[in-house]
């Protein structure tokens, strides 16, 4: 479940409903916090300015603000596996979180202690389906979008905007956009023994604009722009 940088090419193909709550044209701004993020040796080339204490206690101050969404407990995170290298050389850690049907995971450098990357994930079993009559999708959606808001310092009301970017990328054929010098992207992972406990990984992380041309990352406000019935 724990994957590092870069993007997926598989579509994801998962059915779900549009959340509750969704962007509209006029919402589609640039919100980008230039103090959100810096440059660095990683393979991606940037990394966040926040640490993961940093970040956890900028989520929790807009979780406290948005509806259905706990707040987390910084001591509840936990180191997964050994520190490692990522191909240029820059040392890594990756941390896990759990809750109840979902865990964060993140990818700390090693030396500076700052995020390169933080994601939600979850079984597709539980995204698709009901809890008191509240789509799961719809909450863990929310809680992603509270993830991305407070990881890139945007302003609260880009809640609405980081939701509909992970709204997308599970149900059309784009499972990736660009948006403000981030990169928004679903990751899954088949089990094949039961298709039920099959993972997501919906993650965001900053990239080095040059990396937006090379993958060919769709840029999400021209894609609104060009698509706007959608």
């Amino acid at each position: 479940m724990l994957i590092t940088c870069g993007c997926s090419q598989n579509n994801s193909g998962i059915s779900i409903e549009q959340p509750e709550k969704i962007s509209t044209g006029d919402q589609i701004y640039s919100a980008k916090n230039e103090k959100a993020v810096e440059e660095s040796n990683n393979v991606n080339g940037m990394r966040f300015t926040l640490s993961l204490s940093q970040f956890t206690e900028k989520y929790n101050e807009i979780a406290r603000q948005t509806d259905g969404i706990w707040a987390i407990d910084k001591s509840k995170w936990r180191v997964n596996g050994e520190e490692t290298t990522d191909s240029n050389g820059v040392k890594i850690r990756y941390y896990y979180y759990d809750e109840t049907d979902t865990s964060f995971t993140a990818t700390v450098e090693a030396d500076t202690g700052k995020l390169l990357n933080i994601g939600c994930g979850t079984t597709m079993a539980n995204f698709v389906e009901q809890t008191d009559g509240t789509d799961n999708s719809d909450i863990i959606l929310k809680k992603c979008a509270v993830m991305a808001t407070a990881a890139c310092q945007f302003p609260t009301e880009s809640l609405d905007v980081m939701q509909d970017i992970f709204y997308r990328t599970t149900f059309e054929t784009n499972n990736s956009f660009w948006y403000q010098g981030f990169i928004f992207t679903l990751s899954t992972q088949e089990d094949s023994s039961d298709s039920e406990k099959s993972v997501m990984l919906l993650r965001v992380f900053p990239v080095k604009d040059e990396l937006k041309d090379e993958w060919n990352v769709t840029n999400y406000e021209e894609y609104i722009a060009q698509n706007p019935n959608v």
